[in-house]
């Protein structure tokens, strides 16, 4: 666990005892609220603050609008649900003081060792602060909700929102359902830059090596129909289970699927009813070269549809990390992908670029469009 994830746990038993601690590690923390974390809060809604690891019946009860319950028992389980390890956020501990204080202790101490050990390849998470949830805690957010309505200036406002209680939210407000974990950074850019403004009424994604789903529940949650392909049935069960955890599974359907097979691309188009309703193939952090030529070949000349492939580029081989480092699983930026999805095949290259992961490992980012008016006859 880091320096500060670690101080968050320990500073959260610290600050349980009374309101008035707690009410100082509440200022602290919306005191370090940037203004870049403002911006980033205001453009996305749903994203969430807090992770509340208490028991679903208590989370029913009295919760924080901008938190996501995942109690601790199933949390193991649930890792793919929290944020990317760069980005920063708090946790609402259970709190066991009702029981006795050795009984407390333990149930802290669990808590704290789940998230020491991080998930299964030992990589922890940026844990900025901590809040035992206890009698206290709940009166401490009161205190500062009052204390904030009384200035109405649009900070104020807007650290309100931070705090808000799920108790206050009336039935004629929004439901908003709201995650921790985030898309890949690449597939927000894609469709903020070339999906956001089409119609998505009756649209199809098909999402190849799909992983546990994040990205292919993202373009759902926007209105998509999409099509999980992958050949980890664990990852599409957890797939749609997220689906149904955010009231969408009927956007989101699997297919277990083998990018190896001859036929993959055709396997995974017969799975839709209607292939003119396609509009986007995606493959992030996914490659089998033989497959774009199918794609190529395959791809329904009756839909306007784009091709976006974001994959570690040459270079990672010699990166901090190292790898991937074979050839068969690097693409050349500006050079592979455009030769194969060219003009002579109905294709227009929109972007073709190299960016950086937070581990250093360059990307790879190509997306081209196919309009029926281009299609090859």
């Amino acid at each position: 666990m880091t320096m500060t994830s670690s101080n968050a746990f320990l500073r959260a038993l610290e600050h349980s005892e009374s309101v008035e601690k707690q009410t100082r590690l509440l200022n602290e923390m919306l005191r370090s609220l940037s203004v870049k974390d403002e911006e980033e809060e205001e453009e996305e809604e749903d994203r969430a603050l807090f992770l509340d690891l208490r028991k679903r019946e208590e989370y029913k009860n009295h919760s924080l609008t901008r938190s996501v319950n995942i109690p601790y028992d199933e949390l193991s389980g649930s890792f793919h649900l929290l944020p990317p390890r760069e980005r920063a956020f708090s946790i609402l501990l259970e709190d066991a003081s009702s029981s006795s204080s050795s009984s407390s202790q333990s149930l802290f101490d669990k808590q704290r060792e789940m998230f020491q050990r991080g998930d299964f390849k030992g990589v922890q998470w940026n844990i900025k602060y901590a809040f035992m949830y206890n009698e206290h805690f709940v009166n401490a957010v009161d205190a500062k909700i009052l204390e904030i309505q009384k200035d109405s200036s649009l900070r104020n406002a807007r650290l309100g929102t931070v705090l808000a209680l799920n108790k206050e939210r009336t039935e004629e407000k929004k439901k908003i359902n709201r995650r921790l974990w985030e898309p890949s950074p690449s597939v927000k850019e894609l469709y903020r830059e070339f999906l956001s403004n089409a119609n998505v009424d009756n649209s199809v994604v098909l999402d190849l090596g799909s992983g546990v789903g994040r990205d292919s529940v993202y373009l759902a949650s926007k209105g998509f129909d999409v099509l999980a392909c992958d050949f980890d049935q664990m990852a599409l069960t957890r797939t749609q289970e997220m689906a149904k955890l955010y009231s969408i599974e009927d956007k989101v359907n699997v297919l277990k699927w083998d990018a190896r097979d001859s036929d993959a691309f055709a396997r995974a188009l017969s799975s839709i009813d209607d292939v003119s309703r396609l509009k986007l193939v995606l493959g992030v952090r996914f490659c089998h070269k033989p497959l774009f030529a199918q794609i190529v070949k395959n791809l329904p000349k009756e839909s306007d549809c784009f091709f976006a492939w974001f994959h570690f580029a040459k270079g990672c081989e010699h990166s901090k990390v190292g790898r991937p480092n074979k050839e068969k699983d690097l693409i050349a930026p500006k050079e592979e992908l455009r030769s194969i999805f060219t003009e002579d095949e109905g294709f227009e290259i929109l972007k073709d670029d190299v960016s950086f992961l937070s581990d250093g490992r360059p990307s790879a980012n190509f997306i081209a469009r196919r309009k029926i008016e281009n299609a090859r006859a």
